[in-house]
């Protein structure tokens, strides 16, 4: 279980996130969503290690991570995806999952790369590809990740996510830039991720997507937390569509305007919608 227990991060005199409370459930999707500049991609920010609280605690299963560096974060069962695709695109495919699989300590390391481990390399090659075979690009494994199309390389980052084996996975915008197909076929791959031992965590704003894949959804706002609930109460609470668009009863217009993918890039940027003050 991953828990924001009143969290706060302070960026000088702006306040980016403001005394938030989530918690993020295994065996379900928690969709958290919100206008640009809500403090979504800030949360994933600070439970990655990127950022850290000015205030609050952030545990999964227990474990505190606030001030943790990124790589124990990694070891405490946390895992991520980002916004803008990081790939090794010298690598292939394969050594794209092999490196979130880099043995802890440093004997190990040693002996795997001068192949004197016992068949330990074998054994995560084994791991990899049947995380690659789970979302059907095992194919692709020789391929160098950067001669790959772009929706592609977002079923590999996902798959190099996945292999590390979390107890709790960020996905931050995993739908952004794809057309409805990838989309269609990301859903899908989302979907064969929840078990009862993950918890994740879906920042998202294709809204057909969220109200779809999504069991639990929290709503920011300013940094704070506005609403949460299923899919059904947040498509119907006035508060939340007077946030997105400045006015209540507008709901099918955020998910008109999250249907191409032109108008979902002018979603993210904010253009010609009136997100309210965020």
């Amino acid at each position: 279980m991953l828990i924001f227990d009143h969290v706060t991060k302070r960026f000088g005199a702006n306040v980016a996130i403001d005394d938030a409370s989530l918690t993020i459930r295994p065996g379900v999707i928690t969709a958290v969503i919100g206008p640009n500049g809500a403090g979504k991609s800030t949360l994933v920010n600070m439970a990655a290690g990127s950022f850290r609280a000015t205030s609050g605690r952030i545990l999964l299963d227990g474990v505190e991570l606030q001030g943790l560096p990124k790589y124990k974060i990694a070891r405490a069962g946390l895992s991520r995806t980002y916004q803008n695709i990081r790939l090794f695109d010298g690598l292939s495919v394969l050594q794209n999952l092999e490196v979130a699989l880099v043995p802890r300590s440093l004997p190990t390391l040693i002996a795997q790369a001068f192949w004197l481990g016992p068949g330990a390399g074998a054994e995560v090659r084994d791991t990899c590809m049947a995380v690659l075979q789970r979302l059907g690009i095992a194919h692709l494994a020789e391929r160098q990740a950067g001669s790959l199309a772009y929706g592609q390389q977002k079923i590999v980052e996902l798959a190099r996510a996945v292999a590390a084996r979390p107890r709790a996975i960020l996905l931050d915008e995993p739908a952004a830039g794809l057309n409805h197909g990838e989309t269609d076929e990301l859903k899908a791959h989302i979907q064969t991720l929840r078990g009862p031992e993950l918890a994740i965590v879906l920042i998202e704003h294709d809204m057909r997507l969220i109200m779809s894949v999504s069991d639990d959804i929290y709503v920011m706002n300013r940094g704070a937390v506005l609403a949460h609930g299923n899919p059904e109460a947040i498509r119907d609470n006035p508060q939340v569509q007077e946030a997105y668009l400045g006015q209540p009863g507008a709901m099918g217009n955020i998910e008109a305007a999250a249907r191409g993918r032109r108008n979902r890039v002018r979603l993210r940027a904010g253009e010609g919608l009136a997100w309210g003050q965020s």
